[in-house]
């Protein structure tokens, strides 16, 4: 499926960024999450966004997941 390719790849760019920030890449100094939905259909994507009533908006726990993160990796020292 579609969804599978697109999925593979930005996983590996992702792992990529986050591998190589530390030494190839160095105005890049947080970590960058996977947040993509990989849905079927409109429905499934729209459920997964939170516009359907009772449904979960994923995007809200990415944004929390980078701030974090981002926060993280200042206290450490990246």
């Amino acid at each position: 499926m579609h969804f599978e390719y697109i999925c593979e790849a930005v996983s590996r760019g992702i792992m990529e960024l986050n591998v190589r920030s530390n030494f190839e890449i160095p105005h890049l100094d947080v970590p960058v999450i996977f947040g993509v939905l990989t849905v079927l259909n409109e429905d499934q994507a729209r459920a997964r966004a939170g516009l359907i009533p009772g449904s979960h908006n994923h995007g809200v726990e990415w944004a929390a997941t980078a701030l974090k993160m981002a926060l993280l990796s200042q206290s450490v020292g990246f």
